[in-house]
């Protein structure tokens, strides 16, 4: 007996510790706030350790090993020198009348791309790729700059919280995601090719910004998301967030503008690209080379779970691949109708933005690694709306969100290297990207639901008698 007394006075104290924490974190929205943030901030540091310390580590002789974390293709800015710089040299050389020898149309990027890229042709190969690099580094910061600013001003602004503690939430963000994405595996991927997602990205997020600072601006609105569009076309997904906000305004401006940017050089070069665009093989994936190696698209998760045997273009496999690309356009669909069914806002504006990013990872049958980049700017506001949660009243749910959005993001930044090829599941990043994409929904989902209790509440169901 009185073992078992001790036994419960030493159970009692932990017990009651705990309990005063909980306590603490339900009552001082501060101090919840501000540990969510630590938690935030260890965990960005055990992914860096994880991804690019003990993973090449030797278990055994704790020697470092230099692994190789994503397929190279020398020389270095193999997509920037095919896709922008040639181009771009073709174009003058031509005297603006095709981008290839020989009056061909040798990439894969819209006529825009090449006009944009003639400043590189004043330089060689290797200092334009280098210039290059420079500005996917500013672009890449712009972006998680300009997602910082809009969750400060859009999510951020109707909370009773300290404007010092807002600084703090906003500037944890911005460091914290920069220093997420710059230790990633799909930074250097991108920077190695010289990729220019976070180019398509940044207009992206520009148009947001119009969107939201002169609304009414439809043409200029249109005209940046257009040139994201000419870019790398997956950004069309994005339009829906304009018609959420102009309607039929829209369609005047979006033909007009996207007519213009594809005949820019002329309906030679125009009718190349759309050529090259749908004439199949490779140009949409179909077959291509790189589609199951760093590809997270539902396409190439497609072809990694495909166990029917022999040619993987046969019925099985398109059973597969078209549920695993209607699930993520469920998942968008349901989260945009609950968005569009209440009066536009600019707050709803920016979570159908944030709900497309993934979508425009998935759908593509190609997206290589590298275009994970375009996510961080969709994760910092995904944060900032669980931030704002906790900032609202405490929860297990919010809690659970951050460590399973952290378990997340380390399995996206980590390198299918160090995953054995027989775990397609969590080597390929569909899925990863899928549940951000699902955590996303369930946080608009449950921000519908508060709304339309308040508006029952404030505006009760009209009664007889």
């Amino acid at each position: 007996m009185e073992n078992q007394s001790g036994i419960e006075k030493e159970a009692k104290p932990k017990e009651s510790r705990f309990a005063r924490m909980v306590a603490r974190l339900r009552g001082e929205r501060q101090t919840r706030l501000l540990a969510a943030l630590c938690l935030l901030g260890a965990g960005f540091l055990v992914i860096f350790l994880v991804n690019n310390v003990f993973s090449h580590l030797d278990p055994v002789t704790w020697a470092y090993e230099d692994q190789e974390v994503f397929p190279h293709y020398p020389p270095a800015g193999n997509d920037f020198r095919v896709g922008y710089y040639w181009p771009a040299v073709f174009l003058i050389d031509s005297q603006f009348t095709g981008i290839g020898p020989n009056g061909s149309y040798p990439s894969n990027y819209p006529p825009l791309v090449a006009l944009t890229s003639l400043p590189y042709a004043l330089f060689t190969p290797e200092s334009a790729y280098i210039l290059h690099v420079v500005l996917l580094v500013l672009a890449n910061l712009a972006c998680l700059g300009m997602a910082v600013w809009l969750a400060k001003q859009l999510l951020f602004d109707n909370i009773d919280l300290d404007l010092l503690l807002v600084k703090l939430i906003c500037g944890s963000l911005f460091f914290g995601l920069a220093f997420y994405v710059f230790s990633s595996y799909f930074f250097a991927y991108s920077m190695e090719r010289g990729n220019t997602d976070i180019f398509a990205m940044f207009y992206c997020l520009l148009a947001m910004l119009v969107l939201i600072k002169r609304p009414e601006a439809v043409w200029l609105q249109v005209g940046l998301l257009s040139v994201a569009v000419h870019f790398k076309i997956y950004p069309v997904v994005l339009f829906a967030v304009l018609l959420y906000k102009h309607g039929k305004k829209l369609i005047l401006p979006a033909l007009a503008l996207n007519t213009a940017f594809l005949f820019v050089l002329g309906p030679k070069v125009a009718l190349g690209f759309l050529r090259s665009f749908s004439s199949g093989g490779e140009g949409v994936g179909l077959g291509n080379a790189w589609s199951n190696v760093g590809n997270h698209a539902s396409y190439s998760f497609t072809m990694g779970i495909d166990r029917s045997g022999g040619e993987y273009l046969n019925t099985t496999f398109f059973m597969i691949w078209g549920a695993t690309f209607l699930i993520p356009l469920v998942v968008w669909g349901i989260s945009a109708i609950a968005l569009v069914m209440k009066k536009y806002s600019s707050r709803s504006a920016l979570l159908l933005f944030m709900i497309s990013v993934p979508l425009m990872n998935l759908l593509p049958t190609v997206s290589m690694d590298y275009k994970l980049v375009i996510l961080g700017a969709a994760v910092i506001l995904l944060l900032a709306l669980i931030l704002k949660s906790m900032a609202a009243k405490f929860s297990w749910f919010d809690l659970l969100q951050l460590f399973l959005l952290l378990g997340v993001l380390l399995m996206m930044s980590r390198s299918y290297a160090f995953i054995d090829r027989s775990q397609v599941f969590i080597r390929n990043k569909y899925l990863w990207v899928l549940l951000l994409e699902v955590c996303m929904a369930a946080n608009i989902l449950r921000g519908w639901r508060a709304q339309f209790r308040t508006d029952r509440e404030i505006n009760p169901p009209s009664t007889n008698g």
